[in-house]
């Protein structure tokens, strides 16, 4: 599956938590585990509205000292609570939220925070998110984050955003007025495709750029396939001259039913050699042994499964997965350590993601990470000595360095 953003006339926080609730039944559903943050004084609506006469979603949240409805600018100018990124920061690391939102979360606050820490000078533990930190904005982000993750599902998803459309004038912030667009959102748009609006008012704020940053695999027109689903996001502002929403469409492969997955961007395809045997008199501490040997001895990959064999006898079935030139030195372990009479083969393509490995930093200890086009993986080795090290949890340690390898 593919989504494509359209922030053709801007993006903020809102307005994606309105597109991306827009493509989803119940949306409200996937924002109640917002609940396991521990943060309260906030309620989350959507409403449908006209913009433009497109039929859109508007997300409106309510908190405790402000109407957060979708105003472009409502991230710069409310004086409400102050919050460090690092309070924010370890908020979603100790949380129980699903991990790729827990990892895009963090993400999107650590843009933000790095371009707030670069406009002021400071480091970023000292920044004080006066708006984004506030109630309304971890809604917004969290929220977005927990509508794409239910969107998903345990499907594989590329994400691709259009260029941002930028008006200008300026905008009201708790440091003064500010030209538009505003700097901060520059700096987060960096390198990426945007264009003018003849519009005065900020249509991309902050936290949409961050959002839309954080959340693209990559940036251009919409992808070729068959349309699905498709929603737009309101803003709080209706103006006359264009619709105020941002635009979201689900894409589906087109060949991937009948043909099978394009692999041309994503993946290579390889020749395997999958080595089968069943055995049912062969103790657990042994067949243990036998994976390990096999993945020395250059396997791509090995497992068990409990299988039952004539007359009820309980057995296991030993899979191994190797390049085609290594079959006949598995097959000899596999006999050689089991006993069997007997192995079966047979030659299988395997769809292999490209990917690379990649080193990170987390509290001063390297992790390697494999990268590839839709995720990331820390070695469990390096995270296990990590976790020892630190006396932190290793799923702790683990987000942080997934963060870490999105950042690079």
């Amino acid at each position: 599956m593919q989504l494509w953003l359209d922030p053709t006339f801007g993006a903020s926080g809102d307005m994606l938590l309105g597109a991306l609730g827009g493509l989803l039944e119940e949306p409200l559903v996937a924002l109640s585990a917002l609940g396991r943050l521990g943060i309260d004084g906030y309620e989350v609506s959507f409403e449908t509205v006209v913009r433009c006469g497109l039929t859109s979603t508007r997300a409106i949240v309510v908190t405790d000292d402000h109407h957060h409805d979708g105003h472009h600018h409502d991230d710069h100018h409310h004086q409400r609570e102050h919050r460090r990124w690092s309070e924010i920061d370890a908020l979603l690391a100790r949380s129980d939220l699903p991990d790729r939102v827990v990892v895009g979360a963090r993400s999107t606050f650590r843009l933000l925070g790095e371009v707030e820490a670069a406009q002021h000078d400071v480091p970023i533990d000292e920044v004080q998110f006066h708006e984004v930190g506030a109630v309304d904005a971890i809604v917004d982000i969290v929220g977005s984050w927990l509508l794409l993750d239910e969107l998903r599902g345990d499907r594989s998803t590329t994400i691709t955003v259009g260029p941002v459309g930028l008006g200008h004038g300026v905008v009201t912030a708790a440091h003064g007025l500010l030209p538009l667009p505003a700097p901060a959102t520059v700096a987060l748009l960096r390198g990426r495709p945007t264009h003018p609006l003849d519009i005065a008012f900020e249509t991309c704020t902050p936290t949409g750029a961050a959002l839309l940053v954080s959340m693209a695999d990559d940036w251009g027109p919409l992808p070729a396939g068959s349309l699905g689903r498709s929603a737009r996001g309101a803003g709080g502002k209706d103006p006359a001259a264009h619709p105020n929403v941002v635009t979201a469409i689900v894409v589906e492969q087109a060949d991937s039913v009948e043909h099978g997955p394009t692999t041309e961007q994503f993946a290579v395809i390889e020749r395997r050699t999958l080595l089968e045997t069943n055995v049912d008199d062969v103790s657990p501490e042994v067949l243990g042994h036998l994976i390990d040997e096999v993945l020395k001895g250059g396997a791509d990959d090995a497992w068990i499964t409990p299988i039952l064999m004539k007359k009820g006898r309980p057995a296991h079935e030993v899979k191994v997965l190797c390049r085609p030139e290594l079959a006949a030195r598995m097959v000899r372990l596999l006999m050689v350590e089991t006993g069997t009479l007997g192995v079966r083969s047979r030659v299988v393509d395997r769809y292999a993601a490209q990917r690379h490995v990649t080193t990170v930093h987390v509290d001063g200890h390297e992790i390697r990470v494999k990268v590839g086009p839709f995720g990331a993986k820390p070695e469990h080795d390096d995270l296990v000595r990590v976790a020892e090290a630190t006396g932190r949890p290793l799923r702790q340690v683990s987000a942080d360095a997934v963060v870490e390898a999105r950042r690079g």
